[in-house]
């Protein structure tokens, strides 16, 4: 047996126990682990809390009471699993959950759920600058009235 579990072409054929089916040690059990994780891919859903950090507990506690999961807050982001208990999370359902939970903090008006693939931002709302109404004057008649009115 040469370096790394792999076997040399020689002693592949010359030992018996090649016939068996036991694992090859660590080689063969990267093999199985990774035809798992080839079967059941798992996707976490990323919520990205920009300026609510501080809050970010609170919204993970109500996130995870309404969609029934367990939701981990590292920093600004919270990480939620895409399945859970055999029962699929669309991101669609964790953007309307989260907006839920901003209007229950009271936070619905100053931020915006904005959602991509897998991955969901909080933005903060940028106020439009209203342009203030001119108070004017009625034009006189000679301007807005035909040119052959009597």
């Amino acid at each position: 047996m040469s370096f790394l579990g792999v076997r040399d072409a020689d002693e592949s054929f010359a030992s018996p126990s090649n016939t068996s089916h036991e694992p090859d040690g660590p080689r063969q059990d990267v093999l199985e682990y990774g035809s798992q994780t080839y079967l059941e891919p798992f996707h976490l859903i990323e919520v990205e809390l920009s300026d609510l950090k501080q809050v970010g507990k609170d919204i993970a506690q109500i996130l995870g009471q309404r969609l029934r999961i367990e939701v981990t807050v590292k920093g600004k982001l919270l990480l939620l699993p895409d399945e859970v208990n055999g029962r699929r999370l669309g991101v669609k359902d964790v953007k309307l959950q989260l907006k839920h939970a901003l209007h229950n903090l009271g936070l619905s008006e100053e931020y915006r759920v904005l959602a991509e693939h897998h991955r969901i931002r909080i933005v903060k709302v940028e106020e439009k600058q209203k342009v203030a109404e001119r108070k004017g004057t009625t034009p006189p008649p000679s301007q807005s009235l035909p040119y052959f009115f009597p």
